[in-house]
């Protein structure tokens, strides 16, 4: 009979670790990954190309839309242009949302004009140089300002002592034709000379001849500016002529001048 108890003892014990075994083996420990706390916020990850400095981007027209009779949250009015009919215009205190003036019914929308024709902001304009634009002996093109004596100086790239050696030198960064041409020369000392810059009146004319033809601009102004101003590089809409030189004796000026386009 001991024996027979021992036996079922010893029975029921590995039955029990069997049992626990088992049970201890159904049990799975799953997690997910490591999570992407930090995603990147590079400009080329999340929109896909280069950021272009100083033109548009793709960020610019990420601008979302609303649905038809919804109420805008910001008020943008001050951006639109022309008048929509139907639009839900008016909230609940009754002022005006979305542009919307309290009574109206009509929005402004930049880009177009009233009467349904369109009308597109213009844009800057700008003319790369290339190696099929320069002149036969590899300069920019020729200028001429009559008023003050210029003949015929060649304009070189880049805005260096080379090219002020030869002639004029033509600010990089800038257009070679349509848009703003901007172009440094010496003041005085040196076989090509802009110094007498400042002397011009409005409406002196200046020639500005490259591979494309000829252009003829009528000066605008003439103005002194910080050395460290360089706002009269920027590009423009319309074509224009931007000439820089030093004041003499005085290192932190630059005389100006610009000259809008005629024919």
């Amino acid at each position: 009979m001991k024996k027979f108890f021992s036996l079922t003892l010893t029975l029921a014990a590995m039955l029990s670790a069997m049992a626990v075994s088992a049970q201890a083996a159904d049990y799975s420990f799953e997690t997910d990954g490591t999570p992407e706390y930090y995603p990147s916020s590079s400009y080329e990850d999340v929109y896909g190309s280069r950021y272009n400095y100083g033109g548009k981007n793709v960020v610019d027209y990420q601008i979302p839309e609303l649905e038809y009779g919804q109420l805008s949250t910001t008020q943008t009015g001050v951006m639109e242009k022309i008048m929509l009919h139907g639009l839900q215009g008016i909230s609940a205190s009754g002022s005006g949302i979305y542009g919307i003036s309290p009574g109206g019914g009509t929005v402004e929308i930049p880009g177009f004009l009233q009467g349904g024709s369109t009308s597109t902001p213009a844009m800057p304009a700008f003319t790369e140089l290339t190696q099929d634009f320069l002149l036969s002996n590899g300069a920019v093109g020729k200028i001429s300002i009559p008023a003050i004596g210029v003949k015929n100086y060649y304009l070189w790239e880049g805005e260096t002592t080379a090219s002020m050696k030869k002639g004029l030198g033509h600010f990089t960064s800038t257009s070679v034709w349509n848009g703003n041409v901007a172009v440094c020369g010496h003041n005085r000392g040196a076989k090509y000379v802009i110094g007498s810059i400042k002397d011009l009146d409005v409406g002196d004319k200046i020639t500005y001849t490259t591979s494309m033809g000829t252009r003829t601009y009528l000066v605008e102004t003439v103005t002194k500016i910080s050395s460290s101003d360089w706002s009269y590089l920027s590009s423009t809409t319309d074509n224009r002529m931007t000439l820089l030189t030093c004041v003499a004796g005085d290192s932190s000026q630059r005389w100006c001048v610009q000259a809008v386009q005629a024919s």
